[in-house]
């Protein structure tokens, strides 16, 4: 983790590293190529954690709005973010999460709410979360003040609450599968889910920030989920980031997965603090990993428990990527509660998850660490939904 001081960046330095500075001249250079900088994979982390409190699942909370709140979320040795999402389930979310940016000649030297991300997320009656709309942007604060803004949308997925799993898995069953595919210790692995549900990124444009070297970025693709398992994966066309630095025209990939496994545990976070847990997230995301060929698809079969195992597996960390978990300690005091299909009352959700961040990348720049971060913090209401 980052040391924290109170010292400031000099005024040179600012208006160098701040988004929207007007620099010229080797500064101007060196800023740019910091976003193509490979990340020493000693700082190549993301850490920290998310508290959430899931007021509207709560018959103590008179709120139904849900309540994110970021205790520090460290990305790699680029920025921390700290702050508050608000949400209204299947309505808004809101946003006020806080920047401090590390200097990079001087990684103990931060300088502190630097940036705000703040603006609304209107969701619309089929789902679809609208950044634009609610002038989501980040706002530079200190140094040369600027504001960057989203645009674009993310068609939600068709949320459906556990209570009405059985029945969207038996429509499923007559429905038609999606296969996905993955190279293996150097074979082709095929699985098939059965009506997976989408969060496709339309014209989704990331905010510029905080540092200026941070492009504005465009975002395409989907992210499916899978209801029977718990389980987000990306298809064979993956999630696609496109950006410029300088006059050079960037596109990066992301392919993979996002197991989520129900076990029981305890880990030690990047400050060596222990924390128990009820479940986790486990993240085998890969960046421009080799296609696979389309037509490989088509022999999947009926998948086996081994080639499931095989296909979400993060035994091989070498390829360029983000992998670890994501702790959750759930617990569910004051739930509300619903008849499940025999008739007993159980709880919709839990109504308070402690959130640990334990991810890594491999391989990565600061511009596609940064991209993902930007990227995840929109989601983290479909995220947590299930």
């Amino acid at each position: 983790m980052i040391r924290m001081t109170t010292n400031r960046f000099n005024a040179a330095a600012a208006t160098v590293l701040l988004a929207g500075a007007l620099v010229t001249g080797p500064a101007f250079a060196q800023t740019q190529n910091r976003a193509l900088m490979e990340i020493p994979a000693d700082k190549a982390r993301i850490s920290g954690s998310i508290t959430i409190d899931y007021n509207s699942r709560s018959e103590r909370s008179q709120s139904k709005e849900d309540v994110y709140e970021i205790g520090e979320l460290a990305i790699a040795d680029l920025m921390i973010l700290r702050g508050t999402i608000s949400r209204v389930p299947e309505t808004n979310m809101n946003y006020s999460v806080k920047f401090d940016v590390v200097n990079p000649n001087n990684p103990g030297q931060v300088a502190r709410e630097v940036a705000i991300l703040r603006g609304d997320v209107p969701i619309d009656s089929n789902g679809r979360y609208n950044p634009e709309t609610g002038n989501l942007r980040i706002d530079i604060v200190k140094g040369n003040q600027a504001t960057y803004k989203y645009s674009g949308a993310i068609q939600g997925r068709a949320v459906v609450r556990w209570w009405d799993v059985a029945k969207k898995l038996k429509s499923a069953a007559k429905e038609a599968t999606k296969a996905y595919s993955r190279y293996v210790d150097g074979k082709v692995i095929t699985i098939q889910v059965k009506n997976p549900d989408p969060l496709r990124f339309d014209r989704l444009g990331l905010a510029s920030g905080p540092f200026s070297f941070l492009a504005e970025t465009k975002v395409s693709g989907v992210l499916d989920y899978d209801y029977e398992l718990g389980n987000w994966l990306t298809d064979q066309s993956g999630v696609t980031f496109t950006y410029a630095v300088g006059d050079k025209v960037i596109s990066d990939k992301i392919t993979g997965s996002i197991r989520f496994v129900s076990e029981p545990g305890e880990m030690t976070d990047a400050k060596g603090k222990k924390h128990k847990y009820t479940s986790y997230y486990d993240y085998s995301l890969r960046l421009n990993e080799q296609p696979v060929n389309k037509d490989s698809g088509f022999f999947g079969g009926d998948t086996t428990q081994a080639d499931t195992d095989a296909f979400f597996s993060n035994a091989d960390t070498t390829k360029p990527g983000i992998y670890g978990r994501v702790y959750y300690s759930d617990s569910d005091t004051g739930c509300k509660r619903v008849a499940d299909d025999k008739g007993t009352l159980k709880c919709v959700g839990p109504t308070r998850s402690e959130v640990t961040y334990d991810l890594k990348g491999v391989g990565v720049n600061y511009q596609q660490l940064a991209n993902w971060v930007k990227l995840e913090q929109l989601i983290i209401g479909p995220f947590t939904d299930e």
